[in-house]
């Protein structure tokens, strides 16, 4: 919001006026949106002001000059650095505006902090969906598209407000029409995204966001035997703590496995690691291995 509330400063200060549908238009946010921003610059005792009518618009008192003094350098460094992070995922409007923030301010963005959200797969992150759905979430539009669940499609009708990364994947925040309620889509299960033309007002959202996209499952602890040869791996994935080196290999504790997750994370390490206790997860485990060689033992006609 601060990078947009320079921008339309910037933009005022460019021009003699403009309206609240172009600086929308500009800015990829809905007009209501431009409106509530004024307000804020209003508020903030920027002298903004809107004429109606035939050549009316919105302006900046002639005289204006912006006066960076009025932030410290630690708010300057920290409004430079938080844009310096939206650029992992910006475009050329953030760019931009990070760009005339840095000639303004006078100084470089610092490069302390750096976000690469592509994984080791190529293309992992998809940036056109993601610029796709930043500009429903922005211009209020609502999204329709197949969401895979348990492997079967379910066609959803979703007024987008937030996309969210956590637990290592990006997901959708919204309300669900089909459901009547506010949930998390998994953007890598998504398919078939369309935006709509179909507008919405802004939302309430719910002070407890509910957690949908947690499984709702109980937890168990479990003890694996991982051999050191994956040693980088697993020092990557567990706390240092819950990791024990022994003769025999590393004796690992996960505290809070399910079973969403654990047996594939398990299955993934090969024949280099493999459960300890407990006894009924390790059967389960060497009931899903025998399945496996079984099904490799068939012969396959294609």
């Amino acid at each position: 919001m601060v990078a947009r509330l320079f921008q339309i400063v910037y933009l005022l200060m460019e021009r003699d006026s403009m309206t609240a549908k172009e600086l929308a238009d500009k800015l990829e946010v809905s007009v209501r949106t431009i409106n509530r921003d004024i307000e804020k610059l209003s508020e903030a005792r920027i002298p903004i002001y809107a004429t109606r009518g035939r050549g009316g618009g919105i302006s900046l008192l002639s005289d204006f000059v912006l006066n960076k003094k009025v932030l410290t350098e630690e708010e300057k460094s920290s409004i430079l650095s938080s844009m310096k992070v939206l650029g992992t995922v910006a475009y050329d409007d953030e760019k931009q505006a990070l760009s005339r923030l840095e000639d303004f301010f006078g100084e470089v963005a610092q490069d302390w902090i750096e976000i690469e959200l592509d994984t080791w797969n190529e293309g992992n992150f998809d940036r056109d969906r993601f610029r796709q759905l930043k500009g429903a979430i922005l211009s209020h539009k609502k999204l329709s598209f197949d969401y895979m669940k348990k492997g079967v499609p379910e066609f959803r009708t979703i007024r987008p407000c937030k996309l969210v990364f956590r637990a290592q994947a990006w997901y959708l925040y919204g309300f669900c029409e089909k459901r009547q309620d506010f949930r998390y889509f998994k953007l890598h299960r998504m398919a078939h995204l369309i935006v709509l033309e179909e507008r919405f007002d802004p939302l309430v959202l719910p002070k407890e966001e509910p957690r949908h996209y947690l499984v709702k499952e109980p937890a168990f602890a479990v003890k694996i035997l991982v051999q050191k040869c994956m040693a980088y791996r697993i020092y990557d994935e567990l706390p240092a703590s819950a990791i024990i080196e022994r003769k025999e290999g590393l004796v690992c504790t996960i505290s809070n496995a399910r079973e969403s997750w654990f047996y594939d994370y398990i299955l993934s390490y090969g024949p280099y690691a493999r459960v300890i206790e407990p006894e009924e997860i390790q059967n389960k485990v060497h009931t899903m291995i025998k399945e496996m060689k079984e099904l490799y033992d068939k012969e396959l006609y294609l």
